[in-house]
């Protein structure tokens, strides 16, 4: 099957490494217990590493990949069974990257692709957890969230590059982002999760993981009761952030990866503008995801 690659997507700050920890704690434990080091088996795309392949074949596109048009080039033959080296028939993906076309290259394909889980976030709680990550101000953060052109440095392991100038990833905007992996994307087996679930219903979000990869791949879980006790208290979010203060988290931009994970801290912290502004751009699909509008109505 060349189908190898389960995308585990969201806007950033939207419960991406919740999801991963169950995910891994899911696929690559016997008992469900979790640590931060399991993260590693389901990586991002976007890290440098995956990109050498492109120096032997073109040294002068290796330097420039900068440039949206020469990267996307090779996003094909980077998410590739051979490049990716795998150990087995599939792997899991970590990706911010909208599900978009670039020079009429697709970032990705159904040819590559086996499912996609999708993490959504009430965009308004994402300001804050933006703003917190990145330490830029809440207006900041909610231009970024309505930028369609909203784009991300992937990460560089090993200062691959000369120019020291480093890929970018179209994360698009908020709404854009949901769309091009949600609506738009080619027919596939997909999950969609709310980070409000996640944290709120976790049990029931398990079981829905689960019956996902039951159902449509046929996949045997063993331990299923003990896989799921344990999950449920090694994800939790206070358990992950005091493990972060300890052992430290290399996906931390200023070592507080894990803030709050709470629902509903706009409320108290975004001003009426603020509110406004997100409610009127994201009427249609806050209330498609029963995320409730405070300011803004349609009618």
């Amino acid at each position: 099957m060349n189908k190898q690659i389960f995308w585990i997507t969201s806007f950033p700050k939207s419960g991406n490494t919740l999801i991963r920890s169950l995910l891994a704690s899911l696929f690559f434990t016997d008992d469900g217990i979790f640590d931060l080091n399991l993260l590693q088996n389901i990586p991002y795309i976007e890290d440098t590493s995956n990109l050498e392949f492109i120096k032997k074949i073109n040294a002068e596109d290796y330097k420039n990949l900068h440039s949206p048009k020469i990267l996307s080039n090779y996003w094909e033959k980077m998410q590739s069974k051979q490049n990716l080296n795998l150990k087995e028939d599939f792997i899991f993906m970590k990706t911010h990257h909208a599900l978009v076309k670039i020079f009429n290259n697709d970032f990705t394909n159904k040819e590559n692709t086996r499912g996609v889980i999708y993490v959504v976030r009430d965009p308004r709680d994402v300001v804050l957890s933006m703003s917190n990550h990145y330490k830029i101000t809440f207006d900041e953060s909610i231009d970024k969230l309505l930028d369609e052109n909203f784009c991300l440095q992937w990460q560089d392991t090993d200062n691959l590059y000369e120019n020291k100038k480093k890929p970018l990833s179209l994360v698009s905007s908020w709404e854009k982002h949901f769309l091009s992996w949600n609506k738009y994307a080619f027919n596939c087996p997909k999950l969609l999760i709310k980070f409000e679930d996640l944290v709120y219903d976790k049990k029931n979000t398990i079981k829905k993981i689960i019956d996902f990869f039951v159902k449509n791949y046929n996949f045997k879980f063993s331990n299923l009761n003990k896989k799921i006790e344990n999950m449920i208290t090694y994800s939790d979010f206070n358990h992950l952030k005091k493990t972060e203060q300890k052992d430290g988290f290399d996906e931390a931009v200023n070592n507080n990866f894990f803030n709050k994970g709470t629902k509903g801290q706009w409320l108290d912290k975004l001003s009426d503008e603020q509110i406004y502004r997100l409610e009127k751009k994201y009427y249609n699909l806050l209330k498609q995801l029963n995320y409730e509008t405070k300011l803004y109505n349609s009618s």
